[in-house]
């Protein structure tokens, strides 16, 4: 990863939780991420975590959810969280904690998920509008770019958040999204619980929102590269860029618009850069989801 690629201008603040498997025991896994960090010189301090814990430091959870083997034998489920972040500065020391689990004999699979919190303590219901109507229409072109595992209902913990609708007609959907004036939550806006890709329930606890689309990596590019695009989304929210749709849009209608998706973010966002395109480009390559447009 290279620093001087990470233009992040710091207007709101983001915070990440990585999931994974390790082969060794929380407070032995935090114990050599700590030593990694100080062998390089880095001013920063991991501390093991209950599940429940709430405090703003750099944690190491134990998750129930996640599960699996590490080089043949069964693992630890942890979870990195971090503390409220903002800016590149903030981005690079979690770059520098990703590369001490990353110095450690850990696993992901389809059970770890990666979640991303972007600050939004000074949105109305309309940049929630703005944001939830984006997601509706591109949400089949984000699933281009992840596995099987993560695309339309298939993941537990990250549902689609539209496909509860009476209707999968964007315009109409469209409709409901504006009839919603007052309340934030998932209840109001989707009919479903917070497992879901677009989570706003957060917004109640942590005044974020939660993008729980991506799948389990500790892969700092990928990593990076959706902080760009969820960062991106809300930049785009905050100008309220218009969200259009055809009469015959629907909700799978969108498989092969990651370009159109990048454009709009593209004409607010100077995070979509064409090194974010050729990225996701490349992945969806790798994914087999590749149209040429």
């Amino acid at each position: 990863m290279k620093f001087e690629n990470l233009n992040f201008d710091g207007k709101r603040t983001f915070g990440v939780e990585v999931e994974f498997i390790s082969s060794e025991s929380q407070r032995e896994t935090v114990e050599r991420i700590n030593q990694y960090l100080e062998s390089n010189g880095i001013d920063l301090v991991v501390s093991t975590a209950s599940w429940n814990d709430c405090s703003n430091g750099w944690r190491i959870k134990t998750d129930s959810s996640v599960s699996g083997r590490v080089d043949g034998s069964w693992g630890e489920g942890l979870e990195l969280v971090t503390p409220v972040l903002r800016g590149t500065e903030d981005l690079k020391n979690l770059i520098h904690v990703l590369d001490a689990i990353n110095s450690i004999a850990i696993h992901v699979n389809r059970s770890c998920g990666l979640h991303v919190h972007i600050g939004v303590d000074d949105w109305k219901v309309s940049n929630f509008r703005n944001l939830v109507k984006r997601y509706a229409k591109f949400e089949s072109a984000l699933d281009s770019i992840q596995p099987e595992s993560r695309r339309s209902d298939n993941g537990s913990y990250c549902q689609s958040n539209f496909t509860r609708f009476d209707s999968t007609n964007l315009k109409s959907i469209f409709k409901n999204i504006d009839s919603r004036k007052r309340r934030i939550s998932n209840q109001c806006f989707f009919e479903r619980n917070r497992y879901v890709k677009l989570n706003l329930d957060s917004f109640a606890k942590h005044t974020t929102v939660e993008f729980r689309h991506h799948a389990g990596t500790t892969n700092t590019d990928k990593i990076v590269n959706w902080l760009k695009v969820c960062m991106a989304m809300v930049e785009c929210a905050d100008a309220r860029r218009s969200v259009r749709v055809k009469d015959t849009d629907s909700v799978d209608s969108n498989d092969n618009t990651l370009r159109v998706f990048f454009n709009g973010l593209a004409s607010v966002s100077n995070l979509i850069t064409e090194d974010v395109r050729r990225f996701y480009t490349r992945r969806q390559k790798e994914l087999g989801t590749y149209v040429r447009s």
